[in-house]
């Protein structure tokens, strides 16, 4: 009877250990500052012409971006590099600019300020060990670009 009963408890369900088996692991490593960056795309803009003062006095809301995640998770590459890689930032913009009649010797037709998100950048690596193999093997390389500030430029049309 003792016997039975310790016979019993070591019995293992194979299913339990065939779903193991399928599983794919991915981790993110090597997680390091990089250079900021400003935005290519202005997230505010406003124009005028010689003697206007262009204001913009506003909050915007920036995603998050992941150039890459090679099958990395969300949560996996949040975890490693500090924020997460869903979210936003809410960033205030506020400056303004009195627009002059001449720029570089030039008459000024009109100014037009734009607002571009400054982003903080963490490069990282993603390696995989397949399901039916014991070591990691890299996939890539890529980053992950969080908004912190603004920077403005302005541009001018001339007469």
């Amino acid at each position: 009877m003792i016997a039975e009963k310790y016979e019993n408890e070591n019995v293992q369900d194979t299913s339990e250990i065939s779903q193991r088996l399928g599983i794919t692991k991915y981790r993110v490593r090597g997680v390091k500052n990089a250079s900021d960056v400003t935005g290519t795309t202005a997230i505010a803009a406003t124009q005028g012409g010689p003697g206007v003062t262009l204001k913009i006095d506003q909050v915007k809301s920036v995603s998050t971006t992941v150039s890459a995640k090679y099958g990395a998770s969300n949560k996996i590459i949040s975890a490693e590099v500090g924020w997460s890689v869903t979210g936003s930032s809410s960033i205030s913009i506020s400056g303004s600019f009195k627009v002059p009649s001449k720029s570089g010797g030039k008459s000024v037709r009109s100014c037009k300020l734009s607002a571009y998100p400054l982003r903080r950048r963490k490069l990282f690596i993603v390696d995989k060990m397949a399901w039916n193999s014991i070591k990691w093997e890299k996939q890539g390389t890529g980053y992950v670009s969080k908004a912190y500030g603004i920077t403005f430029k302005k541009s001018y049309q001339y007469k």
